[in-house]
């Protein structure tokens, strides 16, 4: 990956639109109390409850980076279309919220933390994302973990996530397409070389990795993906309800 270089104040605009997408993206964190209702048990839920202090925590300092960055401007408003995107939808089963929120997610979003980290010229913000990032991996982990436990006891979950994840995949080839114009139009050049590596190459990172988390083939099908997403769509209603931490714990 060629090296880019991101400095202040150059990129001002540009860290100001990042850091105030960053605060979006962790505030949607604290939607993780309503995942804890349906925890397989206390240690998950308590894991949860970290998480969403992370979180919170996170927040706190991308504030402090957009001020540093962008002291008199006001936070860039977020789009309809990275909303869409940036917020989890991850049902009501566990296994699905550890899937699409942690294991592609955070994964995602630590992608964009380390090519930053790797491309700007600042030492503050670089130390600041280094911090947030020893997090996002442990965030990572867990997801990745509860994904192994599911796996080993239903294969057909490696399929369906699959598919869960193609959704995931199209949908961020679709906001490539659309923003790549409007950055090259407000941004400097570097930036937009930094989001086809970030839409181009780790992109094709991720379905490598995510591949190899589930086991499968690292192979998109809009096939596969509507299958996953009817089968989604379908137990909606019906799963997930009856999982409880403290229910749990009480029969342990």
């Amino acid at each position: 990956m060629p090296a880019v270089s991101l400095t202040l104040p150059k990129d001002r605009e540009l860290f100001a639109f990042i850091f105030a997408r960053f605060i979006d993206g962790e505030l949607t964190g604290i939607a993780e109390g309503r995942a804890m209702q349906y925890a397989p048990d206390l240690k998950s839920a308590d894991f949860l409850a970290r998480q969403i202090r992370d979180e919170i925590r996170h927040a706190r300092l991308y504030k402090g980076l957009l001020a540093y960055v962008s002291p008199e401007r006001p936070s860039p408003r977020q789009s309809w279309l990275l909303k869409q995107v940036t917020t989890p939808v991850s049902g009501r089963l566990w296994i699905e919220h550890c899937f699409l929120d942690k294991a592609v997610g955070e994964r995602w979003v630590h992608y964009l933390m380390q090519m930053l980290i790797a491309n700007t010229k600042d030492a503050r913000i670089v130390k600041t994302l280094r911090a947030i990032a020893r997090d996002e991996v442990t965030h990572i982990a867990f997801g990745e973990a509860q994904v192994k436990t599911s796996l080993a006891a239903n294969r057909f979950m490696a399929a369906y996530l699959w598919g869960l994840y193609l959704r995931v995949d199209y949908a961020l080839a679709l906001v490539h397409r659309l923003t790549r114009a409007l950055v090259r139009r407000r941004y400097s050049i570097e930036a937009t070389e930094l989001l086809d590596m970030f839409f181009r190459d780790y992109r094709e990172l991720a379905l490598q990795e995510v591949a190899g988390l589930l086991g499968v083939p690292p192979q998109r099908s809009i096939w596969r993906l509507l299958k996953s997403q009817i089968i989604y769509w379908a137990r909606w209603p019906f799963v997930g309800w009856r999982q409880n931490p403290e229910r749990a714990f009480r029969a342990s």
